[in-house]
């Protein structure tokens, strides 16, 4: 392991850092789609959207003080209800989407950070060798 170089081109981390930070967009926006579509059809879910250290999420969560489009009689709390039931089971698929845009989000973060200091790195690297 001790033979093996690794190399780092700045300018073509910092491309691939602003294609991830475009595919957290994506995803981000996907979902809240979803969210909202789901939502203007009546379903019983909310969404906190936050930002901590400049990656956007949500928390998503069921109001169980809702009126659900499926009902409340037997038949609609079997659907809606429980662990595998419709409600968990939407706040859980949500949730994950917003958990993968914010990790996509914090991984393009992490990549712009490694150009800039590669690239910081290059520069006193090379002018301590006199190089421009």
């Amino acid at each position: 392991m001790a033979d093996e170089t690794i190399i780092v081109q700045p300018d073509e981390l910092r491309t691939a850092a602003k294609e991830m930070d475009a595919v957290a967009t994506s995803v981000h926006a996907t979902v809240t789609t979803l969210y909202e579509t789901l939502s203007r059809l009546g379903d019983p879910i909310s969404v906190t959207e936050t930002t901590a250290n400049g990656v956007q999420t949500g928390t998503v969560s069921a109001d169980a003080s809702s009126n659900p489009p499926w009902g409340t009689d037997s038949y609609g709390k079997k659907f809606g209800s429980g662990a595998e039931g419709y409600t968990k089971t939407s706040v859980n698929l949500l949730q994950g989407g917003y958990d993968m845009a914010s990790t996509l989000a914090e991984f393009a973060k992490g990549m712009h950070q490694a150009a800039d200091g590669a690239g910081d790195t290059e520069d006193v690297s090379s002018s301590g060798f006199g190089s421009a």
